[in-house]
């Protein structure tokens, strides 16, 4: 774990305490951006604690129908902040319970991870949650909304895209073996194969 929360819902703030100095540069990095898909950052000691807006939200997964083609334009603005050998800012830790809905808005939460890397591994890593989650005709529709979005404005490179995506489904395997994971869909490895395609 790589900080404390504490939730103040009366005052409107989350008061995250950070594990590590470089953990907290990272965040700090990021909420100092004031993106407009990110809680406000009201306040910092410079240390190891932020203070955050507190999001009154549903973590995405609790929706019946995310609408993926929003979240696209998430990644789309964060991958477009800078570059840096070529790679994007990626938020890298894309658990479906750090993104919110609330108030019509689509919100990302804890940058406790992010680095810079190709959008590529973003985008897999994001869709390989709802590939575990969701069937095949469901995952279907997901994937169509979000890649055809993100296409509209951004590119893939589908060699950097088939390189990934084995190296990023091997990472998510194994982070959901260490944490006891199991798959919810039985659609999993059919939603993997149609992943292989990016021109849908």
């Amino acid at each position: 774990m790589n900080s404390n929360l504490l939730i103040q819902k009366e005052k409107g703030q989350v008061v995250k305490i950070c594990q590590t100095p470089r953990m907290f540069q990272k965040e700090l990095y990021i909420y100092s951006k004031n993106l407009p898909f990110v809680p406000k950052l009201l306040d910092h000691d410079n240390k190891n604690t932020l203070v955050l807006e507190y999001i009154d939200g549903i973590p995405i997964s609790d929706l019946a129908e995310p609408d993926f083609g929003k979240i696209a334009e998430i990644f789309l603005f964060l991958h477009n902040i800078e570059q840096k050998d070529n790679k994007c800012i990626c938020h890298f830790n894309n658990h479906p319970r750090n993104f919110l809905y609330a108030d019509h808005q689509y919100y990302l939460l804890d940058f406790s991870e992010w680095r810079y890397d190709f959008p590529e591994t973003d985008l897999i890593h994001f869709l390989l949650y709802w590939a575990s989650l969701y069937r095949r005709g469901k995952f279907n529709i997901a994937f169509r909304s979000l890649m055809s979005r993100y296409l509209k404005q951004g590119v893939i490179n589908p060699l950097e895209w088939e390189m990934q995506l084995s190296q990023v489904i091997e990472r998510f395997d194994a982070g959901r073996q260490q944490f006891g994971k199991w798959e919810d869909s039985s659609d999993v490895n059919s939603n993997r194969e149609m992943m292989k395609n990016i021109y849908v």
